[in-house]
């Protein structure tokens, strides 16, 4: 996910230095993150955040800010493919408008990756059991992954590439 954010970045430098940039790439990784994100990932981080809350109770308010940051990410995503698809079709938004609705996405989606990281997984890695892993498959969403897994979509290809 953070490649598919510098990538989002990177052409957004561009588009705010008046250099041309790739509109439909940047659309490609919001599809990728949020409907990915959205209806695969986050669901299935859901089951663990759930297990790890009824393995350890004392992890609840750092599972209740996930689940109610998987509820803003899909909002703020929202919020920016609409705006790209706006600045695409060269409907009435000002650059700035844009670029904040942009960059309130991608540092929220950030400040999230980085909370699970540095809390939550390590939370789960030492609290949750093999066989609870196990029986969560999270296998199957690393190789169902339409970017990255082993049967990635063609939809994506050019996005792939680009990464």
């Amino acid at each position: 996910m953070a490649r598919v954010l510098d990538l989002i970045e990177r052409e957004l430098k561009r588009f705010n230095g008046n250099l041309p940039a790739d509109l439909s790439l940047i659309y490609d990784g919001l599809h990728y993150l949020t409907q990915h994100g959205d209806r695969c990932h986050h669901p299935l981080e859901d089951r663990v955040f759930a297990r790890l809350e009824e393995v350890n109770p004392s992890t609840r308010e750092a599972v209740n800010r996930l689940r109610e940051e998987h509820e803003a990410l899909y909002a703020k995503g929202k919020a920016f493919r609409d705006a790209v698809r706006d600045v695409e079709s060269e409907a009435a938004m000002e650059r700035r408008s844009f670029l904040e609705v942009a960059q309130d996405y991608l540092q929220h989606q950030r400040r999230h990756l980085d909370f699970e990281e540095t809390t939550i997984f390590p939370m789960a890695r030492t609290h949750i059991s093999t066989k609870d892993w196990d029986d969560m498959d999270m296998a199957e969403e690393r190789a169902t992954d339409p970017l990255f897994g082993s049967n990635a979509d063609p939809e994506y290809q050019r996005l792939r590439s680009a990464l």
